[in-house]
């Protein structure tokens, strides 16, 4: 996190020293659709949205917690916020686009922001672009291996499984 523009202005000035590295996480995002502590909330849909056989046009704002593990008691690292929303009309794909966190532990203050589609029912394991972070992860680029780890048909409640492979710089 900025403390300062001269502290940003610092940290640019010098980037020519600085070692690229590369950081792998892992981590869960607990997707909770229903119940009280509910994490993701409609805020739209299109006018062909109910005729749709791919919720064309849905859209969710998240909030959801990420965890060490896939128990949602697990340790918890941070939140995953954005927005997600149905955007192919032949296949069931999410337009995604998370700020993923970091609240807990080393990374505590910094973010990851992720930007793509997520064909969610066509695909086990689905590939999402890094686009950009904040703090440690400052001009971060890379790609994000998603699949679904659990899903409860009956409550729409699933667990997502994260691996995170990060390009970022550090001073």
């Amino acid at each position: 996190m900025a403390e300062s523009l001269k502290t940003v202005d610092e940290w640019f000035g010098k980037l020519d020293h600085a070692k690229e590295i590369w950081t792998k996480l892992h981590f869960y995002y607990q997707d909770t659709l229903t119940g009280d502590k509910g994490t993701i909330w409609k805020v739209t849909e299109s006018d062909i949205t109910s005729k749709s056989p791919t919720s064309f046009g849905l859209t969710y704002m998240v909030d959801n917690l990420l965890t060490a593990g896939p128990e949602p008691d697990s340790q918890v690292v941070g939140r995953a916020q954005g927005t997600a929303g149905f955007a192919d009309l032949h296949n069931i794909a999410l337009q995604m686009a998370i700020n993923f966190v970091f609240t807990e532990g080393k990374y505590k203050g910094s973010t990851i922001s992720v930007l793509g589609r997520n064909p969610v029912a066509k695909e086990t394991y689905r590939e999402l672009p890094i686009v950009g972070g904040t703090g440690v992860f400052r001009m971060a680029r890379g790609a994000v291996i998603t699949s679904t780890y659990s899903f409860d048909k009956a409550t729409s409640n699933g667990v997502i499984e994260f691996t995170f492979y990060i390009t970022h710089y550090s001073m």
